[in-house]
């Protein structure tokens, strides 16, 4: 193993900041595309209850009007 620096040059700071630049862009990346998964799955959510509602007072209606 490489033995531990006492003092961090230059180069190696600027190499470690352009690092953590890095990852945060990737961490904002990833956030975007965690809300876009999100608002996929409520109006997914939103359309399954609409359909099932709508389903459901077609067959009530039907029950109703043959009994």
């Amino acid at each position: 193993m490489e033995a531990m620096r006492t003092r961090w040059s230059d180069e190696r700071l600027d190499d470690l900041n352009q690092s953590v630049r890095e990852v945060k862009g990737s961490i904002v990346r990833l956030d975007g595309r965690i809300d876009r998964l999100q608002h996929a799955m409520v109006v997914s959510v939103v359309a399954i209850c609409t359909m099932m509602f709508a389903g459901f007072g077609a067959l009530i209606t039907l029950f109703a009007i043959h009994f």
